[in-house]
Formats: structure tokens, sequence, C-alpha cells
């Protein structure tokens, strides 16, 4: 069986989304990363098939409008309750990638009884490493542009070469430009305002003191290759929530769900798994 995808009206602004496994009790929503959209979750998504699951283009990405207020955290978090509301369900388990996984940290310290479990793949804590400071002095420039610069310079190519080499480091060469083409597809979906409204909402501040609010059961999976969402600072985040499980992959960077999604699904369906 295939996604279908659905259209729904939240806060008056169009959402899609993308959905299959209806007849499954348990629901899972997943939450991909920035830039993204639903697409890079599918083939992970795909391994989880004894479940009810829903892959929504969060506001701004692929097809869905953006949000009326501010791109940040809050209002994310916000969009989300209000997007499950909308579907009726009172409680799923809530995956989220990258970007997703701060939404997902966030949606839990404000409505801890909406998550079963919760899953961070990836997620990026704070500001540091050689991609970020990169990135962080990009964004800065483009803050100062000319209204009419500003496209152009976030979209320049000597910048997206440099950043996907370390971003897909762990692809093949094959794979690596497949997945370049779809990061330069969402890229270019962007306003410049909503891109640096992601951007630093992306970068403000760490998710560490955010961990220690949450007591849903958790699973935490690093990369560890990955320069965007280092090892150490996972592993920090990972020790700041109070039931959580810890997940090394080897050989992988940051966008596992992608590199290697019927492993990341793997670990996913083991851990979900009734423990005896």
């Amino acid at each position: 069986m295939k996604f279908k995808k659905k259209l729904v009206i939240v806060n008056n602004r169009k959402a899609f989304y993308w959905e299959k496994n209806t007849e499954k009790k348990q629901v899972i929503v997943l939450l991909h990363g920035f830039p993204g959209s639903h697409e890079g979750l599918v083939d992970m998504a795909n391994g989880l098939k004894d479940y009810h699951l829903i892959i929504p283009d969060l506001p701004a990405c692929g097809l869905s409008d953006p949000l009326s207020e501010k791109h940040n955290l809050e209002n994310y978090s916000k969009w989300l309750e209000d997007f499950l509301k909308s579907l009726f369900i009172d409680s799923a388990i809530i995956i989220g990638h990258s970007f997703g996984s701060r939404i997902a940290l966030v949606f839990d310290s404000y409505y801890p009884k909406k998550v079963k479990k919760l899953i961070l793949i990836t997620p990026v804590v704070r500001v540091e490493g050689l991609i970020a400071r990169f990135v962080s002095i990009e964004y800065e420039i483009a803050k100062i542009l000319p209204q009419n610069l500003k496209k152009s310079w976030l979209s320049n190519g000597v910048h997206r070469k440099i950043g996907n080499m370390i971003i897909f480091k762990s692809s093949s060469a094959k794979r690596r430009k497949k997945l370049i083409a779809g990061e330069n597809k969402d890229l270019k979906h962007f306003s410049p305002k909503i891109n640096i409204e992601l951007f630093d909402e992306f970068y403000k501040f760490s998710l560490i003191p955010i961990g220690e609010e949450i007591i849903t059961e958790s699973l935490v999976i690093a990369g560890d290759l990955d320069e965007i969402a280092p090892l150490d600072s996972v592993r920090e985040l990972s020790k700041q929530l109070v039931n959580s499980k810890f997940v090394i992959m080897k050989h992988c960077g940051h966008v596992v769900v992608v590199e290697k999604p019927l492993t990341t699904a793997r670990i996913i369906r083991n851990w979900l798994k009734p423990k005896v």
C-alpha cells in the first residue's frame, strides 16, 4: 500500500500530509527536517508497516502553506497540536528528524499528554561544528543584504556545495547527487524571509534545558559521522531525558533517514516492541 496524499485546513491554511495503514491502532506522526518535505521520510516510514503513519509537509515546506505567524519552534508546536486536533488524534508516537526533532521535543514540553513515545533522529542540539559556523556566517550576511539579493545569496552554488559535502558525506556519489538535487528543490520553495526565520530558530538556543523537562519514554538516534548534530551533543541531550535510550549508527552522517532508511526503521521497530 502506498501513502495517500491528503489535505486538511489548519488555522485557515492548507496543510498537506501523506497517510497509510489507517486500519492500524497506533499512530506515528513523522516530522521532517529543514529544508525538506515528507519525501525525505517515506523510505524510512515504509519500514514501519505495523503503524498508522502520517507525514505532514510542515508549514512553509513542500506543498503546505506558511504559518500566519513567525516561523519558530513555539508556533510550529502550536500548529502540530492543531494539526492533530484536525485529524481527531488525541495522542501519537512522534518521530522527528533534525529540525523536526526540535519541533518534536518542544511539542512534548508543551503537550506531554499528546506524545505516547518520542523518537529524535540526529537532533540538532545547539550551534557547533564546522558546518554550523559556516552556515551562521552565511545567514548573518543574508540578513543585511538588500531584499532582492537575499535569495540569490542563500542559494549560492558554492555555499551549497560545501555544505552538502559535509551533510551527505556518508552517501555514495550517486546517492549524494540525488539527495543534493532534492535539497536544492526544497530550498527554491522558501522565501528568504521564512528561510532566515527558520535558520534563526534552528540555531538560536540549545535543546539541553528543554530535555530536562521531558519525561516521555524516548529514543535518541545519532550518526557517528554527523557534523550537523555532533555525537557528543546528542549524547548530552539523551542523558538529560529522564527515560531515554541512546543509539549510535555507525558510518552515518546527518541524514540517516535517507542514507540508511531501513536500518533506521529497524532500530525504531525494535525499540517500539512491547517489553516482555
